[in-house]
């Protein structure tokens, strides 16, 4: 932590007063409501191509009978995507979005509505795992930071001397305690 607490203060001066950050709560609050968003899709879309194979293959219901559960995850899962994509493309930004939906209008144009939903449903859970994930990481870091020690000892002739982390000049020699690491 004093060796990043050193490496910060060298490269950063001041942090810009324009820069307005988000409050945390706020940014944990969409990223919940996004994540739950995704994590529904994926299950809607799973049951979705359950419903659609049971009564296909068990039930032995019409082809395109068997397909109208499927309608409801391209539509619910398919459209974000397909916004997403525009907005992408307007930006002139090309990333996996594009490719997700350009597979999915392909699926629905050719009649492959089973296709379109389990793209849709990697898509979504692909999503919802890496938001998942960044929350997860985030609660790492934050309890991380938690931790950082508040003061530093600085060596002496005479012994050491607590020092706050500003105080930190770049070259001193630190010591660190047994029960700080």
């Amino acid at each position: 932590w004093l060796a990043l607490a050193i490496t910060a203060k060298a490269f950063v001066k001041e942090t810009p007063s324009e820069v307005v950050d988000v409050p945390a709560k706020a940014r944990s609050e969409k990223t919940r409501l996004l994540s739950s968003l995704q994590s529904a899709i994926t299950i809607i879309a799973a049951f979705a191509i359950l419903f659609h194979l049971v009564l296909r293959y068990f039930l032995g219901a019409s082809p395109a009978a068997s397909a109208i559960p499927l309608y409801l995850p391209l539509g619910i899962g398919g459209l974000p995507i397909l916004f997403g994509l525009t907005r992408q493309l307007l930006k002139r930004e090309i990333g996996t979005d594009v490719l997700a939906g350009l597979a999915i209008i392909t699926s629905v144009l050719l009649g492959q509505y089973l296709v379109g939903a389990i793209i849709v449903l990697m898509y979504s859970g692909g999503a919802a795992l890496e938001q998942y994930a960044t929350r997860r990481a985030s609660s790492v870091l934050e309890a991380l930071a938690k931790r950082m020690p508040r003061i530093a000892h600085r060596k002496l002739d005479s012994g050491m001397a607590d020092i706050s982390l500003d105080q930190v000049a770049i070259g001193e020699t630190l010591i660190v305690l047994p029960h700080e690491y």
